[in-house]
């Protein structure tokens, strides 16, 4: 495997889900920080899986096939207006 897109193509759905994980709070799962050179890595390599099989990208993310996906406002606010916000009562 001599490229990105190699790599991402061999790993789990698993494994993605924990990177971007990683990538949103700069912290791997044992709570260890992510360095800088970690952080890019690991977003390169969830923008190279996003690419490969992001069948349903949300608002703002690397579509199926490389594009940049991004919803438009009217998109936004029927999905969000949706939303079950029962939850908020307490």
């Amino acid at each position: 495997m001599s490229n990105l897109t190699e790599y991402a193509k061999n790993i789990s759905p698993v494994l993605y889900e924990q990177l971007k994980q990683a990538i949103e709070t700069s912290k791997w799962l044992d709570g260890n920080s992510l360095s800088e050179q970690q952080k890019t890595h690991c977003l390169q390599l969830v923008m190279a899986y996003q690419s490969l099989f992001n069948d349903h990208p949300d608002h703002f993310s690397i579509a199926k096939g490389g594009d940049i996906y991004m919803q438009n406002k009217k998109e936004l606010k029927n999905k969000f207006s949706h939303v079950d916000i029962h939850f908020l009562d307490l």
